[in-house]
């Protein structure tokens, strides 16, 4: 028996801190998530199970204690079993190659067949009584689909949408009753879908490229702010001066101002009345009264002026590139009108001031504009999110046309389950005693599987599987012999009541497939597989992940099989309870990363052998651990997100590399927490009073925002900050995470992570 596993320098464990388990069992159960190094595991021990000259050289590094190839038979059952037995031929290996009878076992079943005829003609009686009901129930569900399918009509005109299940009232009935499992179900008006429609399919959506340069409005803003107090201002020359009195009086500031631009240099005479009126004295007056401070204000507001001029004509073409592109209902060109309106307006103010310096003039700023710009800017951020959204919001529009197709049947549905309940009163009694012949014949059945198990033969071997296949509602195949080769049987699969021996497994679903190969494993397991190779080797079985693609069902009946496996000898003494029944196998390695099934095949209240231990595969920063119990440590996935949550901030890496899985991890605790386990209040509520200029604000803020896409709380940035998240120093998320908890559920934070808030 294997007693310890090494391995290193493969796949996620480490070549410089190699894993070890030294503490195997007879029964080991392994749990991990896929890429968690489970796989590896099972790998390794195929691997140790071949010949020398096919081992793989990957595995050089890995080793073990206890195998030996002498005594020991390794059966693996994971994807390469599936591939090399069923995928790649046809044809099925002989499950075994013993040929004894039992002439007492087979007359115990001729008995038992007889039986089964007399209940079956007894069953009939019965079966006859529930056929008229059955015919109504016919008729009434006929009906029920038509009604349903013909809702479809109602979206005729999309002609740009096609509904899934066009061919099948069936496949259209299931659909809308799934639909309709959804409690909170959200229905569209019909108005509401065909407005979406029309704008997904029908009209011109297309990425606007331009934008209101945000830029240039602020410029202008602070242009307006430097001219406002200078325009607001009565600018005068210096008052000091004896001729100031006399042209405030005359009120010709600008005639004068102007007519010094005409007086020559040492000139005594009048620009205007040609007269030698100018003298050295009035000269100087009047450069008093034009002093550098009257000039100073004048020059600025000439710059300014020019300033305003050139940005008011960028924001115009600005807004002129838009309108090129986009103006639903002539919002753009509205604005545009109004634009130059003001624009222009504010020219003629600022130009009037410079020649009028002593008189207050007022401009309108373009903050007057600011609620038509804000709904520009964002009509255009709506119309690119939808452009760039329209693929989801295609599939959001014809789920809610489901939707609206279900809510139309809703209570044609329920009339019909009401009177489903009427057929079941009705039929109770007929049923009641059919099932009870049912019962019989299956215990006759059963007593004829169980003689037959009891006889080593080819043909018990196939029963056993097609009955399997039967029972587990697999009915349109079964596994026939083909021929003999060195008196070793060869099988295939072939459809019920067919001659034609052409495969058909490939037609089959993954699900089917995989059933049917462990089926075959576990005859293998069972029973003596190549007698003259391996008939006096005790085996060890490597069960890697069974019920990949397995419905519910399937699943029971795989773990019911393992428990036979692994069940224990006798319940007498210890020494039985840690044997196995089965003489023939050693040891059991059984990995999964399925909880559900996980928690079925160790469910240790069956009779399984009590030599068994769990253990748990973990990975951090992409290398792979293992820890073990004699007692289960697997949880349900929500706690399983605490303890993996809490197990990453006791390692915490020093960069952002787990980012991602710490964000995701918190963000579906918090919507389980909110949503589902209804313990907590709205998650919003933890962010109603804290400082939005802080970082962690905007991190809540995309944690809680993923829950709902259709939240708003902080509208377009919310991707933007979710995005940084990835960049965050891991501690910030969990600081953000437990200050989230703090409003929402601090006692429920301190039991499941172990601290105090």
């Amino acid at each position: 028996m294997i007693t310890s596993l090494t391995l290193k320098n493969i796949a996620s464990y480490d070549n410089n801190s190699p894993v070890t388990i030294s503490d195997i069992k007879k029964v080991n159960f392994f749990f991990g998530f896929n890429g968690s190094g489970k796989s590896t595991i099972a790998k390794y021990l195929q691997n140790i199970g071949r010949d020398t000259s096919l081992q793989d050289p990957i595995f050089s590094n890995c080793s073990n204690i206890g195998y030996d190839n002498r005594f020991h038979q390794i059966l693996t059952f994971n994807e390469d079993f599936i591939e090399a037995n069923f995928r790649r031929s046809s044809d099925l290996r002989g499950v075994f190659s013993l040929n004894q009878t039992n002439v007492t076992i087979d007359q115990q079943i001729s008995l038992e067949e007889q039986k089964i005829q007399q209940y079956e003609q007894e069953k009939r009686k019965y079966q006859s009584k529930l056929d008229s009901i059955v015919e109504d129930k016919r008729t009434k569900t006929d009906a029920l689909l038509t009604h349903c399918w013909n809702q479809r009509t109602t979206f005729s005109t999309f002609s740009k949408i096609t509904l899934a299940y066009s061919g099948n009232k069936q496949n259209h009935f299931n659909e809308v009753k799934r639909v309709l499992q959804n409690q909170n179900l959200q229905i569209s008006t019909l108005h509401e879908l065909t407005t979406r429609y029309q704008t997904l399919y029908e009209g011109d959506l297309k990425n606007i490229g331009n934008n209101i340069d945000a830029k240039n409005y602020f410029s202008i803003r602070r242009i307006e702010k430097q001219l406002e107090p200078l325009l607001n201002e009565i600018i005068v020359g210096n008052e000091d001066v004896d001729i100031a009195g006399l042209i405030q009086q005359l009120n010709s500031r600008s005639w004068v101002e102007q007519g010094l631009t005409y007086l020559e240099p040492k000139s005594n005479t009048c620009p205007f009345c040609q007269k030698e009126t100018i003298d050295s004295e009035l000269r100087e007056q009047f450069e008093k009264y034009f002093d550098e401070t009257y000039k100073r204000k004048l020059s600025e507001l000439t710059r300014l002026q020019e300033q305003y001029r050139q940005k008011t004509t960028l924001f115009i073409q600005n807004i002129t590139a838009i309108q090129s592109q986009f103006n639903p209902n002539n919002v753009v060109s509205n604005l545009l009108i109004s634009l130059n309106k003001l624009f222009n307006n504010n020219i003629s103010e600022i130009t009037y001031k410079g020649t009028h310096s002593n008189e207050r003039k007022l401009i309108t700023s373009i903050s007057s504009q600011k609620v038509q710009l804000s709904t520009i800017i964002a009509e255009i951020n709506a119309n690119n999110q939808t452009y760039l959204a329209a693929d989801a919001n295609k599939r959001t529009l014809t789920s809610d046309i489901w939707n609206y197709l279900s809510s139309q049947c809703q209570n044609e549905i329920q009339q019909y389950d009401s009177r489903e309940q009427k057929y079941s009163r009705i039929s109770s009694l007929a049923s009641n005693q059919r099932n009870l012949y049912d019962s019989k014949i299956s215990t006759s059945r059963q007593s004829i599987e169980s003689l037959r198990r009891q006889t080593v033969n080819t043909k018990d071997a196939v029963d056993d599987i097609n009955t399997i296949l039967k029972n587990s509602g697999f009915e349109g195949f079964e596994i026939a012999e083909k021929d003999k080769v060195n008196n070793i049987s060869r099988f295939y699969l072939k459809r019920l009541n067919s001659t034609n021996t052409n495969p058909i497994f490939n037609s089959l679903s993954e699900g089917e497939k995989n059933f049917i190969a462990f089926l075959y494993f576990y005859q293998l397991c069972i029973r003596t597989d190549d007698l003259q190779r391996n008939g006096s080797k005790k085996k060890i079985l490597v069960i890697d992940d069974p019920v990949s693609s397995l419905d519910s069902q399937a699943l029971f009946i795989v773990s019911t099989l393992i428990h036979s496996l692994i069940q224990r000898k006798a319940d007498d003494n210890k020494p039985n309870r840690m044997l196995f029944k089965n003489d023939n196998i050693l040891q059991v390695f059984l990995l999964t990363h399925n909880i559900y099934f996980y928690k079925e095949v160790t469910f240790d209240k069956r009779p399984i052998c009590t030599d068994y231990w769990h253990y748990k595969i973990s990975k951090l920063n992409n290398k792979s651990s293992v820890s073990g119990s004699y007692n289960k440590a697997i949880l349900d996935d929500y706690s399983l997100m605490w303890a993996t949550i809490k197990e990453v901030k006791a390692n915490l890496p020093g960069n952002s590399s787990l980012n991602i899985m710490i964000s995701n991890s918190m963000r579906r605790i918090i919507e389980s927490y909110v949503s589902f386990i209804g313990y907590g209040r709205d998650s919003w509520a933890s962010i109603v009073n804290n400082n939005q200029t802080t970082p962690g604000y905007y991190i809540k803020c995309a944690f809680i925002s993923t829950i709902n896409d259709e939240s708003h709380k902080v509208a377009a940035l919310d991707s933007i900050y979710y995005q940084k998240i990835i960049a965050e120093n891991p501690q910030t998320l969990f600081d953000v995470f437990a200050e989230i908890f703090r409003t929402i559920g601090k006692e429920h934070y301190e039991m499941l992570m172990g601290e105090t808030l």
